[in-house]
């Protein structure tokens, strides 16, 4: 955990130290996930740490980048006894455009879940103020749909 911790923080500063050179930004990111569909049936709700970038392409349209890790809980398989199943990690790599409109957005990313090998879709809404974001994500795979409500600070 330390680690990953460590690697996502190192991530976001290279990745912010750009913003001196053009209109980018990048952050850092903390998310609660509730999984969803099947997913649900396996794993408990979790929590995740993220690298948020941010490439301002147009006055409307910018470019975000994410390097998420997510760990969801394992759940009581019988009620009443001590039979678990196992907590659940996985990275995500994704990217995608963002259409801003003033402090709302709305976007699409394309991304690829560690874990599972598999690609999906990502629809988001936030809301973003000054150097605070906030984020309600649906990432759709076959095998591990859940929802993110993340909280990013870019600097």
């Amino acid at each position: 955990m330390k680690r990953i911790l460590i690697l996502v923080m190192a991530l976001s500063m290279l990745l912010g130290a750009g913003s001196a050179l053009a209109q980018k930004t990048g952050g850092l990111a903390v998310s609660y996930a509730k999984p969803k569909g099947a997913f649900e049936g396996l794993v408990g709700n979790g929590y995740g740490l993220s690298s948020i970038f941010d490439y301002s392409m147009s006055g409307i349209v910018d470019l975000t980048l994410s390097l998420g890790w997510y760990n969801f809980d394992g759940i009581t398989i019988f009620e009443g006894t001590n039979v678990k199943t196992d907590s659940f990690s996985m990275w995500e790599f994704s990217a995608g455009p963002q259409i801003d409109f003033g402090r709302l957005y709305v976007g699409i990313e394309a991304g690829y879940y560690t874990n599972v090998d598999e690609w999906g879709l990502v629809p988001n809404v936030g809301i973003r103020k000054n150097m605070i974001d906030v984020c309600l994500r649906y990432k759709m795979t076959e095998d591990a749909e859940f929802y993110a409500f993340r909280l990013g600070f870019f600097f």
